[in-house]
């Protein structure tokens, strides 16, 4: 499983967004390894930003920001 290194501005949702994105990769019939790295990287862009709901990434910008 990846982590990935951010610098981290508010944690608030980060929670939220790795769940939703890792229940939502295993719905789409992604292997729990690929949905972990999907939710690890779209909870480290979450945190580089501020706010909640409205600072949660999309899955184009999860994409692209992913190596």
């Amino acid at each position: 499983f990846t982590g990935k290194s951010v610098n981290a501005k508010d944690t608030t949702a980060a929670g939220d967004t790795f769940f939703g994105y890792f229940v939502s990769a295993l719905a789409n019939g992604d292997n729990i390894q690929s949905a972990i790295d999907l939710a690890n990287t779209a909870a480290a862009l979450k945190v580089t930003r501020f706010g909640t709901a409205d600072a949660i990434t999309t899955v184009s910008e999860v994409t692209a920001f992913r190596p």
